[in-house]
């Protein structure tokens, strides 16, 4: 039967379980489109970086099913405009797979001219650094090898795979049974296994240690790790997380030990700096993990460090002990069954000091000062994991500044409660586009996003697609008159000789219930604390979209944080991540750095 090739095209992505299509339209993609609108749920954005970081989120709050989005992005500036949500998903090891339009064949410049054809750019050159694999397609695909593609995005270290599609070949017509696929059974990837040596030598580290600590990143799927918690309590085990794994462990867990970063929980950094046998999975111990100051990450343990990426195994930043090269998902349960025949230490006493160092210092702490008519940030967000119910809910903090980190630092989350980020690109806009694909994946709970106003708008024209699509969306916008992040440091850096950071110096930000009014979207201004505002909780608890405006002052500072020093030379040095601004008082430091050395607990 002939059939035109975009029709093949999308029946192969559904058949593949692509049920989504984020796009923004075009010409060198439109038949893609036309194709998709009565084979996919299709959801058109405002600005192609909307799409990508739609589908991206989408296919994180899909981590439970099989239901994937696909990207559908025309060529030039749609694919240009694109880039910054690629990269994130490639900094992040998320799947996306994107599929952009491209001239006709016969007007592809191929490294001759700049341009031939309408739009023409070479987004498959673009996007070949920052993808798993980028390709221009000059004739019809088959099944088996778009299949290829898309399991290269979620298999392996995940990425994103752009594939750049000429105008000409979505448009032809082919015989669609010579694409099928030969339905002969895919080759079983083979897993990936830990040595018996390796086994061994972890059985013994194990064995020696007193106070051992497992990080988990999102290397390590959810499921994986759901599956296996049953064991990890019966090791009675602490579980650190990378943000990227925030949601793994339950806040109130006994075993939960937060989320260690250079912005992390105060208490968390604690705990990992104290340990002495650090079992990371899945994580790959960026500098955000380990702290700048990495020569003093994790100082007292023996690292083993678990990754499928061996480049990332080599790096001398912060170093192993025992490397394994292995997904993580493939060697779990034998790790974990390999520590219960080692009848390892037992972690009462340790499990008991990681609850009286998380008692002793939490997470709003008086630091950040109050200030009379502001919303202080730490309280909203304790009081708001008060009011969000954990299996109904999800929670999107935007990824970078403080509205960010705030969320990361204090945010309680609930077992079942999604709390997606995007950490590593640390792009201001991307919490919008990140909740309107939570909120098309999650159409039944309540999504929450928190964000700065100063990246609020960078992408605010997608208030539009929240209030087309009705998402159950909440936008909660932490209004401080600009960037606040930059604000505290030219403060603290430059003695506060401030540009470019608000209204006084030439940022121009729009009134926001004015903003919301004119999308028909309800909003409430808050002033002051959550807990005292029945119509904020109201509002947050309420079907459909909505705004909840956090009036913060400019002055709001969002501690703690690890700080550098800059010495004479103009070199900085940064404190470990243990050590936080403002330092604690002696006889506390004392108390929950007590298994650290004198020069490890208090700074010079």
């Amino acid at each position: 039967m002939t059939e035109k090739y975009s029709d093949v095209l999308i029946d192969h992505l559904v058949e593949l379980g692509y049920t989504h299509a984020f796009f923004l339209g075009g010409g060198n993609v439109m038949h893609l489109i036309e194709s998709a609108r009565t084979r996919m749920t299709c959801v058109p954005v405002v600005h192609e970086v909307s799409a990508g970081i739609g589908a991206e989120y989408f296919n994180v709050a899909m981590r439970e099913s099989n239901s994937r989005a696909v990207v559908f992005v025309t060529a030039g500036p749609g694919l240009t405009n694109l880039i910054s949500a690629i990269g994130g998903a490639w900094l992040e090891s998320r799947e996306l797979l994107v599929i952009g339009g491209q001239a006709r064949t016969d007007f592809l410049s191929r490294g001759t001219v700049r341009q031939i054809g309408h739009q023409e750019i070479d987004g498959a050159g673009i996007t070949a650094g920052i993808t798993k694999k980028s390709v221009t397609i000059e004739k019809p695909m088959t099944f088996d090898e778009l299949k290829s593609y898309s399991d290269l995005t979620k298999t392996g270290r995940k990425g994103p795979v752009f594939i750049e599609l000429c105008l000409d070949v979505s448009a032809t017509y082919v015989e669609s049974n010579s694409l099928n696929s030969s339905k002969s059974p895919a080759e079983p990837q083979a897993a990936s296994e830990i040595s018996k040596s390796q086994l061994v030598e972890i059985e013994n580290l194990y064995q020696a240690s007193t106070r051992p600590l497992m990080l988990v990143g999102h290397g390590l799927s959810f499921s994986s790790f759901r599956e296996n918690k049953p064991l990890i309590e019966d090791l009675g085990l602490p579980v650190a997380t990378s943000w990227n794994a925030a949601d793994y462990v339950d806040y109130e867990d006994p075993l939960n030990a937060g989320r260690p970063n250079t912005y992390g929980m105060r208490w968390s950094n604690a705990v990992i700096q104290q340990c002495d046998l650090l079992i990371v999975v899945g994580a790959r111990l960026g500098l955000q993990q380990t702290g700048f100051n990495w020569q003093d990450f994790a100082p007292l343990a023996k690292i083993i460090h678990i990754d499928i990426d061996p480049l990332e195994l080599a790096k001398e930043n912060p170093g192993a002990d025992l490397r394994v090269e292995a997904d993580a998902n493939d060697v779990f349960s034998a790790l974990l069954q390999s520590l219960k025949k080692s009848r390892g230490p037992e972690t009462r006493e340790w499990l008991d000091f990681i609850g009286e160092i998380k008692k002793a210092l939490t997470t709003n702490e008086a630091s950040n000062e109050i200030y009379s008519d502001y919303v202080n940030p730490f309280d909203f967000v304790n009081s708001l994991s008060d009011v969000l119910e954990g299996t109904d809910s999800a929670v999107i903090p935007c990824s970078s500044g403080g509205s960010y980190t705030t969320v990361m630092q204090a945010y309680r989350q609930k077992s079942g409660q999604l709390l997606t980020n995007d950490k590593a690109l640390a792009s201001m806009g991307y919490g919008l586009a990140g909740a309107i694909g939570t909120a098309v994946a999650l159409p039944t709970k309540n999504i929450v996003l928190l964000e700065g106003d100063g990246g609020f708008a960078q992408n605010f024209n997608e208030v539009g697609t929240v209030a087309n699509r009705k998402l159950n969306l909440k936008m909660v916008i932490f209004d401080n008159g600009g960037y606040a992040s930059i604000r505290l440091s030219q403060k603290a850096y430059f003695e506060g000789n401030y540009i470019g950071c608000d209204a006084e110096t030439g940022v121009g930000l729009p009134d926001w219930e004015t903003v919301f009014n004119a999308y028909g979207i309800p909003s409430v201004t808050l002033s002051g604390p959550l807990s005292e505002s029945s119509e904020a909780q109201a509002l947050l608890l309420s079907k459909g979209p909505g705004a909840l405006i956090l009036k913060v002052s400019k002055e709001q500072p969002f501690y703690p944080k690890v700080t550098s020093r800059i010495f004479s030379d103009g070199k900085m040095k940064s404190n470990p991540i243990h050590l936080m601004f403002p330092p604690l008082e002696r006889e506390l430091a004392e108390r929950v750095f007590k298994f650290l050395p004198e020069e490890l607990k208090h700074p010079e």
